[in-house]
């Protein structure tokens, strides 16, 4: 039996606007670029940022709204695993949720984090490979429009429901992997409850947990045969923004190697660039170097655990994160009034650099 099992995990994959209309003109062309990019990877795990569907009534008239085509689904290899747990996947409510179920699994894609009910969005995806099983579940900020037991949405990042279900899922097979949609734009440094759930996810049972959202590459840090990676980045997407934020172009996968016979874990980065049309290209040589010094840099300041907040505060100081920031509270408060932006701001503080109770969170 080989004990080698290899699973690449990549970050924020949304195929819309220019990378739609790139897919759709050649979809060969990113499928070409899957197998063989990732020839030698058993699996690979992404969240995908868009719902899948044909529906036209947005369930909520925000900022940024986001959705993509079933044609665009055929670029993707057969051992892509989708987290479909973000705050996006609900742009077009209930009903795009649904149709983008519906197209994933007629096209056989595979996918965890979001269903028509919370035992549904919580399901896992369970693979075998060369007689070994792995699982993969996928979650998201319970902000992000949670699944209840009637209700459609995502599964939830509450410990008292993903902390049981990782455990369970380990008993079964042999690796868990859990993906987590969490942390604000453009921060590359965990707060202190992403970086507390990390840890208790291990605990109940988690090999591999890694986080996306942020929309810029961070650190990791490997540990007794697992690991966790503190931000993917992106992998595909457009612009979105008219000040060019230039992490947001930089981006990597993450390839894991498990050896379980000899209970061993490898972890090798290969740098990205993403061009105009949001599609990834190999790095130079030079930028290269430079996304995995700045993965390097995170990291060893992560693991530090030194004044993180600090360094939390200079990203948040940032022109880019400034601006998008004033402009997203702005447009929330259109829409639900000051007194909700005033509430999320304490929650931000709270969140970003206060340390907290896990679990009064639940």
């Amino acid at each position: 039996m080989n004990s080698l099992i290899r699973v690449t995990c990549l970050g924020d994959i949304a195929p819309i606007h220019a990378a739609r209309d790139a897919i759709l003109e050649s979809p060969r062309s990113l499928r070409n670029f899957f197998d063989t990019a990732f020839a030698d990877s058993d699996m690979i795990f992404a969240n995908f940022e868009a719902p899948v569907s044909s529906a036209v009534t947005i369930r909520e008239d925000k900022k940024y709204v986001l959705k993509t085509t079933r044609e665009v689904l055929g670029a993707f290899p057969d051992k892509m695993i989708f987290s479909i747990a973000n705050n996006h996947i609900l742009d077009y409510g209930n009903e795009g949720l649904i149709e983008t179920i519906e197209n994933l699994s007629e096209t056989g894609m595979r996918f965890t984090g979001a269903g028509r009910n919370l035992a549904a969005a919580g399901k896992p995806v369970v693979t075998e490979c060369r007689g070994r099983t792995v699982g993969f579940v996928a979650c998201a900020d319970s902000r992000y429009q949670a699944a209840t037991e009637d209700n459609p949405g995502v599964f939830p990042a509450v410990p008292a429901l993903l902390l049981p279900k990782i455990t369970k899922l380990k008993a079964d097979v042999d690796l868990v992997y859990v993906s987590i949609h969490m942390g604000m734009e453009y921060v590359s440094i965990p707060s202190p409850y992403m970086q507390q759930l990390a840890g208790e996810c291990h605990l109940a049972g988690a090999d591999v947990v890694f986080y996306h959202h942020a929309h810029c590459v961070s650190g990791y840090a490997m540990r007794d045969n697992g690991a966790t990676l503190w931000g993917l980045g992106n992998f595909i997407f457009p612009e979105s923004e008219t000040y060019p934020f230039k992490p947001w172009f930089e981006a990597a996968s993450w390839r894991l190697t498990h050896d379980l016979s000899a209970r061993s874990l490898a972890l090798e980065i290969t740098p990205y660039l993403i061009n105009k049309k949001g599609l990834p290209e190999p790095a130079d040589k030079m930028t290269g170097t430079k996304i995995l010094g700045r993965i390097a840099k995170a990291g060893k300041r992560i693991s530090s655990n030194k004044n993180l907040g600090w360094a939390r505060l200079h990203d948040v100081l940032s022109v880019p994160y400034l601006k998008t920031v004033f402009a997203n509270y702005a447009d929330m408060a259109r829409r639900r009034g000051y007194r909700h932006v005033v509430r999320q701001m304490i929650s931000f503080v709270k969140m970003q650099f206060l340390k907290t109770d896990l679990h009064d969170h639940d």
